[in-house]
């Protein structure tokens, strides 16, 4: 049951910010089991909410940020953020996604990411409440709110954040899973430019996590992997992370692999991978070395691929170009140096196919 709108709507937004703080305290006295606190605390955050929905340009909104975060109210809505009612859980998510949105357009973008950085169970919380079935979805949602400042997304990748959202999306809960890879999008593909630093610097341990969900027998979670992952890997802000990955042979047999899948889907997402492997001019000499070993079978199998129905003509396209470059592939030399001049990476020119639908 939603709190009537009462006269508190008339009240001046700081009287609003500080009748909220009273509820909290309240609630924080009289314990999660007392109803009435929590209705206090309800009617008090609707109250907030509308100013704020009503508030765009107003001068007062920097005011009102600093009030909330002053109060510690962020903090303590997440930590109470379970005990409350199903309509204040939404309430409290809708809250702190509209402060970090006004801080950004207030100015007070600094005081958002300091005070978020100085309290360092906001961001754990979140990233533990992701997993939660109870209020998972609340937390993900405030989760990905931070996602709009670069700070932000380095702070939750300098906290494992990539990890922890990793091993949710093969949670038994569908929904679980689904959000929290939902959430690891929005976190590598925001600010590319700190995702991508992020992953250079931790090479092999975000792939040895990452990868896993790419031999995930599950359909759905197999898909939107090899997706995300050549979204990552076609975008020019992940060059250098691009170029480390196609150097490794392991990952190349993963996406080799997944050429046979029984899925149509699977094997078009699979190749989209597999051709920046054949167009990388400067091969490491094992990458190189397994396309020769392995390239009329790999023309076979794309041959098959081209002759199905429904395929999107710029797939086919590309397909017919990796056959011809399989086609004159020759031996690799007894000894190949990798080359990792930007410059000389072409493969880009082979984009990303649209999803089969």
């Amino acid at each position: 049951m939603q709190p009537e709108q009462s006269s508190a709507d008339a009240l001046p937004p700081l009287e609003l910010c500080r009748r909220l703080c009273d509820s909290m305290n309240m609630l924080a006295t009289a314990g999660w089991r007392e109803e009435a606190p929590k209705h206090d605390v309800h009617a008090s955050l609707q109250g907030v909410l509308r100013w704020l929905d009503s508030a765009a340009g107003e001068s007062r909104v920097r005011q009102v940020l600093i009030q909330l975060l002053r109060s510690d109210l962020p903090a303590r809505l997440i930590d109470w953020l379970p005990e409350l009612d199903f309509e204040a859980q939404k309430d409290v998510a809708r809250l702190f996604g509209a402060i970090l949105k006004l801080a950004s357009s207030s100015g007070s973008e600094r005081d958002i990411v300091e005070y978020i950085r100085n309290h360092n169970r906001i961001l754990e919380e979140l990233l533990d409440g992701c997993g939660d079935p109870e209020v998972f979805l609340y937390f993900a949602q405030m989760l990905r709110s931070c996602t709009v400042y670069p700070k932000l997304v380095k702070l939750l990748l300098d906290k494992g954040a990539t990890s922890t959202l990793i091993d949710l999306a093969r949670h038994d809960n569908f929904d679980v899973s689904s959000e929290a890879f939902a959430s690891l999008r929005e976190l590598l593909l925001t600010h590319k430019v700190v995702s991508s630093a992020y992953i250079e610097d931790h090479f092999k341990a975000f792939f040895e996590t990452y990868n896993v969900l790419l031999q995930d027998e599950d359909y759905v979670t197999q898909r939107k992997t090899l997706r995300l992952l050549a979204e990552m890997l076609l975008d020019p802000s992940f060059m250098r992370v691009m170029n480390a990955y196609i150097a490794k042979v392991q990952y190349l047999q993963i996406h080799m692999n997944l050429l046979t899948d029984k899925s149509r889907c699977i094997r078009l997402e699979a190749f989209q991978l597999v051709k920046v492997f054949a167009a990388n001019p400067y091969k490491t000499r094992p990458v190189h070395h397994i396309l020769y070993k392995n390239k009329d079978r790999l023309q076979r199998v794309l041959m098959v691929l081209t002759d199905e129905d429904r395929m999107p003509e710029s797939a086919a396209s590309d397909i017919n170009a990796v056959i011809g470059l399989l086609q004159v592939l020759d031996p690799p030399p007894p000894e190949r140096t990798l080359r990792t001049s930007s410059s000389a990476m072409q493969v880009h020119a082979l984009a990303v196919s649209p999803p089969v639908r």
